[in-house]
């Protein structure tokens, strides 16, 4: 499995994911999801960031979130997993590990990547026929953006509100597009960006990031390089 990257910059998104450890579930019941909720809720207060959508699954969540004044996207998911794990410990009497060791965080272009990334992250329980109807599934922000449900969780999304100036068009062509499945290329490149953590973006922008950041965009595996073949070997 590649090593993801984890870019550090002012003004970046994040599509954050991270499964159970194992693939286990984490999340088991109701309480479970309020609880993660609402220490998203307690950790905007502490280290801000601005959170553009979420979905909790089972055994994993994806989050689309910017780092605020000097808060880092490791230090913001360090505090969410470590709380998280005190909590899910002392509730079902457990220990050891709850969360896979490292989270990814691919960086997403803000503009129409940006929603697209949004749409893949709400329709998640559609594409895993969890519910037929986005709005039957409560974990997850699609409420806000397909219903026009009242949350001070979320902060506005720009590319979102540009769909339309009339709330209920914006809502309709939002609920479109989230019940429409996505190219099999976009999917391909959403689920490329989040496995590698590679940028999501247009080529000139990723190709920007990687030279502001100093980004290498070789994606490598894990563990150590192999060693040469002896040249008698070698063909």
């Amino acid at each position: 499995m590649p090593r993801p990257l984890r870019p550090i910059g002012d003004d970046l998104i994040y599509h954050v994911i991270n499964r159970g450890n194992n693939r286990q579930d984490v999340f088991r019941k109701a309480a479970d999801f309020e609880a993660f909720i609402t220490a998203l809720g307690d950790l905007k207060q502490r280290k801000p960031f601005a959170l553009y959508g979420y979905c909790l699954l089972n055994n994993h969540f994806h989050l689309l979130l910017r780092p605020q004044q000097g808060a880092s996207i490791s230090r913001i998911m360090q505090s969410l997993l470590i709380s998280h794990t005190e909590r899910h410990h002392k509730h079902y009497h457990s220990g050891g590990h709850v969360w896979q060791g490292r989270f990814k965080s691919p960086v997403i272009q803000n503009d129409e990547h940006l929603l697209t990334v949004l749409r893949y992250i709400e329709a998640n329980p559609l594409r895993a026929n969890i519910v037929t109807h986005a709005e039957e599934y409560p974990w997850s922000s699609y409420p806000t953006h397909g219903l026009g449900e009242a949350t001070e969780l979320l902060d506005r999304v720009i590319p979102y509100e540009q769909l339309s100036q009339y709330t209920a068009v914006r809502l309709r062509k939002w609920s479109e597009k989230v019940h429409l499945p996505l190219a099999e290329s976009t999917l391909d490149a959403v689920r490329r960006s989040s496995t590698t953590g590679l940028p999501y973006g247009s080529p000139a922008w990723v190709a920007r990031l990687a030279k502001k950041l100093d980004l290498d965009l070789t994606i490598r595996p894990r563990g150590r390089p192999r060693k040469n073949n002896h040249p008698s070997e070698t063909k």
